[in-house]
């Protein structure tokens, strides 16, 4: 029975995962997600794993916020960050600091986004989490930058960066790259702010990240328009405008091909 239950337990794990951002499939499948982690969390309750049963509140709570609900997130997050502590499970203790920090966020709660984001960073620190140190870092800058703290938040997006460079994360460079020129855009320094932006599509052309293309475009069109380059302006606007073309395309392909997965999918 108990191995009937692992086995289950393993599969609502990961069939949420696979389906990609849950918010683009109506709130019908958000439901069904819920009640998958729902399960994660009762058969977690049934054979007394903690672990698991602190991973299937993280992963509600992860659901909660995918589809904005970010107050309801907080909670299951803070259940799963209680038990983490209790188990002392490091990491992922770092990881439900940093996810309530993110939802603080978009609460708009940006000085509590900063003290759970601090509580994720002293822990990825001690554990040597160099991943989630530079993440935590990226997190603390966009906190401060939304506080008007724009130099402040450059000093932790340059802490970011020079990590994210040592340890190969392109991804993670580029994003500091944007962040880095949206700073020094609200610091009206809009030449270093272009620089940035443009070193960010770079490594974003090269990884192959649209999503990240159309930013940088509608991140630099923003820029040029401030230094009245009007003509390049309109240049980084109509590539944006393109870009936005591809994805919603390349979208409504995935999600045709999500869907008839999730019919083709076996049932338990």
């Amino acid at each position: 029975m108990i191995e009937t239950k692992t086995n289950e337990w393993s599969y609502r794990l990961c069939i949420p995962t696979a389906t990609g951002n849950i918010s683009y499939l109506g709130l019908k499948y958000v439901k069904e997600i819920k009640n998958y982690y729902k399960r994660l969390i009762e058969i977690a309750i049934e054979e007394g794993d903690k672990v698991k049963k602190a991973i299937g509140y993280a992963k509600f709570g992860a659901a909660c916020s995918n589809i904005g609900d970010f107050r309801k997130a907080i909670i299951y997050y803070n259940i799963s960050l209680k038990i983490f502590k209790k188990i002392g499970d490091k990491p992922n203790e770092s990881m439900c600091y940093t996810n309530i920090g993110v939802a603080y966020y978009y609460l708009g709660d940006f000085k509590k986004a900063i003290e759970f984001n601090e509580n994720s960073l002293k822990i990825a620190k001690e554990i040597g989490d160099k991943a989630g140190e530079s993440k935590c870092y990226g997190n603390l800058g966009v906190a401060y930058r939304n506080l008007g703290n724009f130099r402040i938040a450059i000093g932790f997006h340059e802490d970011s960066l020079k990590i994210a460079k040592e340890i190969g994360d392109k991804a993670g460079e580029s994003k500091c790259y944007t962040n880095l020129g949206v700073a020094y855009d609200g610091l009206g320094n809009f030449g270093k702010a272009i620089e940035f932006h443009e070193n960010s599509l770079k490594i974003f052309k090269e990884i192959g990240d649209k999503a990240g293309e159309l930013k940088c475009y509608t991140n630099l069109d923003i820029a040029y328009g401030r230094r009245n380059n009007l003509k390049k302006a309109n240049e980084y606007i109509r590539k944006a405008k393109e870009e936005e073309k591809e994805d919603l395309s390349e979208l409504l392909e995935n999600l045709t091909a999500k869907r008839t997965a999730k019919r083709e999918s076996p049932k338990l």
